[in-house]
C-alpha cells in the first residue's frame, strides 16, 4: 500500500491547563468513499503507553471498514506515529510543545494500485487539495450565530460526531448544524475552527477571521 503524509504545523501554544496541543488527523483511502477525520493531544498520541487514544484507535477501525489488511492497517498505523515522532521531537525546529499538529494521509491500496497515471493523479490532485488548504480560523462571530440544538436520538439524522468519533447517544449533548447540514459536537466543532474555515467533512467554507 502506498502512504502519503502531509504535516501543517499550528503556531499558536495552548497552554499546559489544557492540556497542550492538538493533532488532527484527516485521511482518505483511494476507492473508499468516506473520510476520516479526528483529534486527541498530541501528549496523548505520542504516549506509547496510552492504548485508549480516541485518535489511534478510530484511525484502525476506519482502515479496517475501508477494506485495509490487517498488515497494511499496521503499516499504516506505524508510518503515522513515527511521522508525528518525527515531528515534534525536541531536535525538531519548525515544533515546540504546544502547537497544534494538523496531518494530512492519502492510502492507496495494493487494489487500486493497477493504473499507474491514474494514482499518480489522485496523488497530485490530493497534494493540490492540502496545499490549498488554508490554515486559517472561522470567524468567531460566525461561529457564535452557528444553530445549536440538544441532540434528539429520535429525529436527528447523524448517529457520532466525525471530529471526535463519539456517537450521539446523549439526550443533553449539544450538537452544532453547520450551513452544509453536516451535525457535530459542539465542544469539538468550537475547537476546529479556531485553527481551521472549512467543514470536516465536504470543505464548505466560512467566513474567515480577519
Amino acid at each position: 500500500m502506498r502512504i502519503e503524509l502531509r504535516n501543517y504545523i499550528i503556531r499558536n501554544p495552548q497552554p499546559e491547563d489544557v492540556g497542550g496541543g492538538t493533532i488532527t488527523i484527516s485521511a482518505k483511502v483511494v476507492g473508499y468513499n468516506r473520510t476520516f477525520t479526528a483529534s486527541s493531544l498530541v501528549s496523548a498520541f505520542i504516549d506509547e503507553d496510552n492504548d485508549e487514544c480516541s485518535s489511534k484507535e478510530d484511525f484502525n477501525y476506519f482502515l479496517m471498514e475501508s477494506g485495509i489488511s490487517d498488515d497494511d492497517t499496521a503499516d499504516a498505523i506505524t508510518e503515522l506515529i513515527n511521522n508525528v515522532y518525527e515531528v515534534t521531537s525536541p531536535a525538531s525546529n519548525d515544533y515546540s510543545p504546544g502547537y497544534d499538529l494538523l496531518v494530512y494521509l492519502l492510502l492507496v491500496p495494493t487494489s487500486q494500485i493497477e493504473d499507474a497515471f491514474q494514482i499518480e493523479e489522485a496523488v497530485r490532485v490530493w497534494f493540490d487539495e492540502t496545499n490549498n488548504i488554508p490554515l486559517r480560523p472561522a470567524s468567531k462571530l460566525v461561529v457564535k450565530s452557528l444553530a445549536r440544538k440538544i441532540h434528539d436520538k429520535v429525529t436527528s439524522t447523524g448517529e457520532e460526531c466525525t471530529i471526535c468519533f463519539e456517537e450521539f447517544d446523549n439526550d443533553e449533548r449539544r450538537v452544532v448544524t453547520l450551513p452544509c447540514g453536516h451535525d457535530f459536537d459542539y465542544e469539538c466543532v468550537v475547537k476546529w475552527f479556531e485553527t481551521n474555515h472549512t467543514c470536516p467533512l465536504c470543505r464548505f467554507k466560512l467566513p474567515c477571521e480577519d
